[in-house]
């Protein structure tokens, strides 16, 4: 009885570290900056502007263990189009911080996205809804101007 228990929440813990994760994104903003975060499993994802880095968003993937060589964003609007961004990796410390350039077809992507995802090196890393994006794109041009 003991092994068949823990055999089911076994199963359940992998069912839910692979599942996307469903939280809204939380917002923060002032001062000429904005940002979105959210929990992914392990990794808490996190875009930033600032006034001063126009048509730029870092993001950050907190903690990352490793070295990377290239990011990818996936944004699946409602109709299931996909647009795929590349992302420039810029540092690792505890955190790997990439850069994601903007256009105004990409930011009206996030603002309308279903869902998005994150590669690194290849590698989907995570999937999230995209629940409050619409309120970050226009906490990004009332604070960073774009």
């Amino acid at each position: 009885m003991r092994s068949i228990l823990l055999s089911g929440a076994l199963a359940l813990l992998t069912m839910f570290s692979t599942a996307p994760a469903r939280a809204d994104w939380a917002l923060s903003q002032g001062n000429g900056s904005a940002a979105m975060s959210q929990q992914a499993g392990p990794v808490k994802i996190t875009f930033f502007c600032t006034r001063s880095r126009p048509d730029q968003l870092q993001v950050s993937f907190d903690p990352w263990p490793q070295p990377a060589r290239g990011a990818m964003i996936w944004i699946t609007l409602p109709d299931g189009r996909n647009d795929r961004q590349p992302m420039d990796v810029m540092a690792r410390d505890r955190a790997l911080s990439v850069t994601l350039m903007t256009s105004s077809l990409v930011l009206e992507h996030l603002q309308q996205a279903a869902s998005l995802g994150f590669d690194i090196d290849n590698r989907e890393i995570a999937r999230t809804d995209a629940k409050g994006t619409g309120a970050f794109r226009l906490a990004v041009l009332e604070q960073c101007g774009f």
